[in-house]
């Protein structure tokens, strides 16, 4: 046993609490929280961004119920946010609760955040501007055809029309002379697992399906649109991933005179209720380890358990 082995032992537990969109993580973790006198992480990819408060369901003041949240609203729309960017912010977050004696308590639905901390992402150097720039203004069809010959390991991987993917291929590649799946070759995990509890939320699909319809109604007569609206105004570059945040992006169709607003609310609640379905099989293919917490009896228990 190292010297980090004998310091995480004296430490308190890393807590990681997933699920799809809707399952209820926020509330939760903050009785997570208050059980384990710990302190809230933020691992959601939407809720990084300072624009969409509303439309990312990002908790409010007085939903944070006094318990101190980090990496929440700090990113602009207009920065292209990753994994890699949100693993080199996490470990210090976690690092400065645990320093202090509280419980880091991790929550949210982006499942490579997860993965990235406990099993390992290669530290990838960052795409410089300029190389971003052009990679921007490259039309898919280019990106694809140039991602494929720098990289047909990684360009296998990515179906359809996808940019954003397609162009971090060719960036990165661009910006270090080496294909991004050697890169992704190299990892290990950020924090042991023997130092972390997990739990995934997976509640009835029927039940989750919906708390989505609702939610929705909610955000859109809460001020969604006009939050829409003000990213809209902003005019962020095209690619930028907040852009394609479902919800904002049907929005943004309705602003751009694409479609009325009953058909992007009605559009928008159909793929929430696609993406909830995916995230939850990816929750259960890549963590079928951790405690899948279906009722309110079973979150009971597991929050006595810590």
């Amino acid at each position: 046993m190292n010297v980090l082995d004998d310091v995480l032992r004296e430490m308190p537990e890393v807590v990681c609490i997933a699920g799809p969109t809707a399952s209820g993580k926020s509330a939760y973790a903050i009785e997570v929280a208050k059980s384990v006198d710990g302190e809230i992480v933020n691992a959601d990819a939407l809720q990084v961004y300072g624009d969409l408060r509303i439309l990312s369901a990002r908790p409010s003041e007085a939903e944070m119920a006094g318990i101190p949240h980090h990496l929440f609203g700090h990113i602009s729309g207009g920065v292209a946010y990753s994994t890699g960017a949100w693993l080199r912010e996490v470990v210090p977050v976690i690092l400065d609760v645990l320093a202090r004696g509280k419980a880091p308590v991790l929550v949210g639905g982006t499942g490579l955040y997860f993965k990235a901390l406990l099993v390992g992402l290669a530290d990838i150097p960052a795409i410089p501007a300029d190389i971003q720039a052009v990679v921007d203004e490259m039309p898919v069809e280019a990106l694809r055809a140039t991602a494929e010959a720098v990289d047909p390991v990684a360009s296998a991987r990515v179906l359809g029309d996808d940019p954003q993917r397609l162009g971090r291929i060719v960036g990165v590649y661009r910006a270090s002379g080496r294909a991004l799946s050697d890169w992704q070759q190299q990892t290990r995990p950020v924090i042991p697992q023997r130092y972390v509890r997990r739990a995934v939320l997976l509640p009835d699909r029927a039940e989750l399906y919906q708390r989505i319809n609702r939610r929705f109604d909610l955000m859109v007569s809460q001020g969604g649109l006009e939050e829409a609206r003000a990213v809209h105004d902003t005019s962020y570059p095209a690619r930028r991933p907040m852009l394609k945040a479902i919800g904002l992006s049907h929005l943004l169709s309705y602003l751009d005179g694409d479609c009325d607003l009953e058909k992007a609310v009605e559009i928008a609640k159909r793929d929430t209720r696609r993406l909830a379905k995916r995230q939850s099989t990816w929750f259960r293919n890549q963590c079928g380890d951790w405690p899948q917490l279906t009722t309110n009896s079973q979150k009971d228990a597991f929050a006595r358990s810590l």
